[in-house]
C-alpha cells in the first residue's frame, strides 16, 4: 500500500527578503556612483567658463526684470575666485546667484565689475553705454591649457563663450 507522504521539492530562486536586500545595496551603490560623477573634479575650464557666462546672463535678466542696474563682479585675484551678482543701487537687494571657480582656475576681467542697465545693456559705473566688449578670461595658473574667454558684447549685451 502506498502512503501519502510529503515530498520535498527543491525550488530555486530568491526569497523576498533577499530581493529587498539586493535592491537596497544596488540603490546605495548607484547613489555613490552618481555623486562621484558630478564632483567638482569634473569641472573643466570650458565648463566653468559656461557657468560664469550663466551668472552674467542671470545678472542681465535680473536687471531687466527688476528694472534696476545690476553688477557682476569677480572676487580678488588668485585661484578659486567667486563670481557674484550684486545690485548697483544702495536699495536693499538680494540675489541668489554666485559661482566659485574650482580646480585652481582664475578669472581676469578686463573691466570689473560688469554693470547692466534695466534694458539688459552693459554700461559703465556712471550708467553710460560701453564702447568696447567686456572680456573675462579664465585660465589655470600652471598655463597647461588654453584659456577660455567669456565676452559681453558692448552694444547688445550678448554673452558668448569661446575656448
Amino acid at each position: 500500500m502506498r502512503t501519502a507522504g510529503r515530498t520535498q521539492c527543491a525550488v530555486a530562486g530568491f526569497t523576498l527578503l533577499e530581493m529587498v536586500f539586493i535592491i537596497v545595496v544596488l540603490g546605495a551603490l548607484a547613489k555613490f556612483a552618481t555623486m562621484k560623477l558630478v564632483t567638482p573634479a569634473t569641472m573643466t575650464l570650458p565648463t566653468q567658463a559656461q557657468s560664469v557666462a550663466d551668472v552674467i546672463r542671470r545678472a542681465q535678466s535680473l536687471a531687466v526684470v527688476r528694472g534696476q542696474r545690476m553688477s557682476v563682479s569677480v572676487a580678488a585675484s588668485g585661484p578659486n575666485q567667486t563670481v557674484a551678482i550684486a545690485c548697483a543701487a544702495s536699495a536693499p537687494c538680494t540675489t541668489d546667484t554666485s559661482y566659485t571657480l574650482t580646480q585652481g582656475a582664475a578669472a581676469v576681467a578686463s573691466a570689473s565689475p560688469i554693470y547692466f542697465n534695466s534694458l539688459g545693456q552693459p554700461v559703465n559705473n556712471a550708467g553710460t553705454a560701453l564702447t568696447s566688449n567686456t572680456v573675462v578670461t579664465l585660465s589655470y595658473p600652471t598655463g597647461n591649457t588654453n584659456p577660455c574667454t567669456v565676452t559681453v558684447a558692448a552694444l547688445t549685451g550678448r554673452v558668448s563663450v569661446s575656448p
